[in-house]
C-alpha cells in the first residue's frame, strides 16, 4: 500500500508539472498532411510562436505546458500561400475549432470559449458590413456625373457606420470587462460634441474639435492589459497620435512622449511600458525629420539612462549612451559648439564665432567623398546666385589633414568666394570638430542664426534657403513686417 501510495504521489506531481496549460483542437477542411503555424499580431508584425502537423483527415493539436499570452493568435497554412485565419487567446485556453477553407468565418464552428465565439459573430457581422460598404462605393463612384444619386449614396454610408458603431457599442456592453471587449474599446473613436458658440451662434473655439478629439483620443485603452499589443490595432493607433494628431514639432512632440510613455508606466505593466518606450525611441531615432532627434534624446535620457528602463542591457546602453551624448550637442535650437582658431587656406587664423553673418553655413567635407564632389559645389552655386546677398557666409571645414589634396579641391572646384571661408583643424588638430559636431558621413551641414544657435542641420544643399526664407518671414511676422 506504501508503495502504491507514493506511485500515487509521483504521478500526481509528474502530471502537474507537465499539464498542459493551453489546448487548441483544430480541424480545417481542405487542408491535410502538412504544417499549420500558431502566431500572433505584434504591431504590424506577425510573429510564430508553435508548430504541429496536420492529418490527413484535417486534424491538429497545438498544446503547451504554459499559458499564451493573450491577443489576436492566427492560425497560419503555408501550404495554401501563408493563408490564415484569427482566434483570440484570452482567459479560456482550452477549445477547439472547426471551419472549412472555402470560408474560414463562415464556416467556423467553437467549442470551450465563449469569448472566441463572440468573436466570431463579430466577424462574421463585419465582414457583412464590409461588404456592403464596397458595394456602396461602386456605386457612389459609378454615380459621380449625378450628384442627387452620390447624395443618397453618401446618406447610406452615414447610416451603415452608424450601424456598425451601434452594433460594436452593443458587443462592448454585452462583453463587458473580457479581453475582447477591451480590443473593441481601443478601436473606438472619441464622441466629439459641438463647439461653443456665442449668442449670434459662431463658433467661439475654431479648433474646438480637434482639441478635444486629441484630449481624450487615449480615453478607451487600458494601459494595463498588454494583451493589445497582440492585435492589430495597438501600434497604428499610436503612430496615429504622433505622426497625425501632434504638431510635428520637437517641442509639441517631447511632451506628449513623454505624457504616454508615464501612461504605460503608471499602468504597471511592464511589458506595455516597455513597448511604448521602445517603440518610440526608435520611431524617433530613425526618423529623417530635421529636430526629431531631440526627441529620441530626450526619450533616452528620461527612460533609459536613469535606469527606469528595466530591459536595456549593457549592450544596448554601450551603443545607446554616447550616441545620445553625441546628439544631445549639437541639437535645435542649442547654440552652436565653437571652433577655435582654425587656420584658412590662407594661413590666417579665425573661430567660428567671428564669423559675422544673419546666417552661417557650417559645413565639413572631404575631397575623398563622391557626394562631397557633387554637393559642395552645388553649395557654392547658391551661394553666389542668392545666399551671399541675403547676407550669408560659409564656413567651409575641411575634415582631413593632407593639405595639398584640400588646396586642389579648393581649386578644382573653385571654392574662393567672398565671404566663402575655407578651413581646417591642421596642420596641428586642436578643435575637436568630429566629435564635437558628431561627423559621422560628410557633407555635414548646419545652418546658424546671427547668434550662431543651430537653427537647421544636416539637410540638403537644396533645402538650405527655404530654410533661411522661412526665418526670415518669421522674423518679418514678429516685427510687423
Amino acid at each position: 500500500m506504501k508503495r502504491s501510495g507514493l506511485f500515487i504521489l509521483v504521478t500526481l506531481i509528474t502530471l502537474g508539472c507537465f499539464a498542459q496549460e493551453y489546448e487548441i483542437k483544430l480541424k480545417i477542411h481542405g487542408v491535410s498532411d502538412t504544417v499549420v503555424y500558431l502566431g500572433h499580431h505584434f504591431g504590424e508584425k506577425k510573429l510564430v510562436i508553435d508548430t504541429t502537423t496536420i492529418n490527413s483527415d484535417g486534424y491538429a493539436v497545438f498544446s503547451g505546458n504554459k499559458k499564451l499570452n493573450k491577443g489576436i493568435y492566427l492560425i497560419v497554412m503555408p501550404s495554401r500561400n501563408m493563408t490564415y485565419f484569427e482566434i483570440l487567446i484570452g482567459d479560456q485556453q482550452k477549445f477547439s475549432v472547426e471551419t472549412d477553407t472555402s470560408n474560414f468565418v463562415k464556416t467556423m464552428k467553437i467549442k470551450g470559449s465563449k469569448e472566441n465565439t463572440v468573436f466570431n459573430q463579430y466577424q462574421m457581422v463585419m465582414a457583412e458590413i464590409q461588404n456592403g460598404r464596397m458595394n456602396l462605393d461602386k456605386q457612389y463612384q459609378a454615380a459621380k456625373d449625378n450628384p442627387e444619386e452620390q447624395k443618397r449614396i453618401a446618406d447610406q454610408m452615414n447610416e451603415q457606420y452608424s450601424e456598425r458603431k451601434k452594433i460594436t457599442e452593443n458587443f462592448i456592453s454585452q462583453n463587458q470587462g473580457s479581453f475582447f471587449s477591451k480590443i473593441l474599446l481601443s478601436m473606438k473613436e472619441p464622441e466629439v460634441p459641438d463647439a461653443p458658440v456665442d449668442e449670434d451662434g459662431n463658433v467661439t473655439e475654431p479648433d474646438f474639435r480637434y482639441k478635444y478629439y486629441k484630449a481624450h483620443f487615449w480615453d478607451y485603452i487600458d494601459w494595463s492589459e498588454s494583451g493589445l499589443l497582440r492585435t492589430p490595432v495597438f501600434e497604428p493607433k499610436l503612430d496615429y497620435y504622433f505622426d497625425k494628431m501632434v504638431v510635428p514639432a520637437p517641442d509639441s512632440l517631447i511632451p506628449e512622449a513623454e505624457k504616454i510613455i508615464q501612461l504605460a508606466y503608471d499602468s504597471g505593466d511592464s511589458l506595455m511600458f516597455q513597448y511604448v518606450a521602445s517603440h518610440l525611441l526608435y520611431k524617433f531615432e530613425t526618423s529623417d525629420i530635421m529636430g526629431y532627434d531631440a526627441i529620441f534624446v530626450d526619450i533616452a535620457e528620461k527612460w533609459y539612462l536613469n535606469g527606469k528602463a528595466f530591459w536595456a542591457d549593457s549592450a544596448l546602453m554601450s551603443k545607446l549612451v554616447p550616441k545620445v551624448k553625441n546628439l544631445s550637442r549639437t541639437l535645435i535650437g542649442d547654440p552652436a559648439i565653437e571652433l577655435k582658431r582654425m587656420q584658412t587656406i590662407d594661413e590666417r587664423y579665425m573661430s567660428l564665432s567671428q564669423v559675422d553673418a544673419d546666417y552661417t553655413i557650417l559645413v565639413f567635407y572631404e575631397p575623398g567623398c563622391g557626394h562631397c564632389k557633387k554637393e559642395i559645389p552645388v553649395l557654392m552655386q547658391q551661394y553666389r546666385d542668392s545666399l551671399k546677398a541675403m547676407n550669408v557666409k560659409v564656413f567651409a571645414v575641411y575634415t582631413q589633414y593632407d593639405r595639398p589634396e584640400w588646396e586642389e579641391f579648393v581649386k578644382d572646384k573653385d571654392l574662393n568666394e567672398e565671404g566663402w571661408i575655407n578651413v581646417w583643424d591642421g596642420p596641428i588638430p586642436h578643435s575637436g570638430f568630429k566629435e564635437a559636431y558628431n561627423i559621422i558621413m560628410t557633407p555635414s551641414v548646419f545652418i546658424l542664426d546671427r547668434n550662431k544657435k543651430i537653427i537647421g542641420k544636416r539637410i540638403g544643399m537644396e533645402s538650405i534657403k527655404s530654410l533661411i526664407d522661412f526665418e526670415n518671414s518669421i522674423k518679418d511676422k514678429e516685427s510687423g513686417k
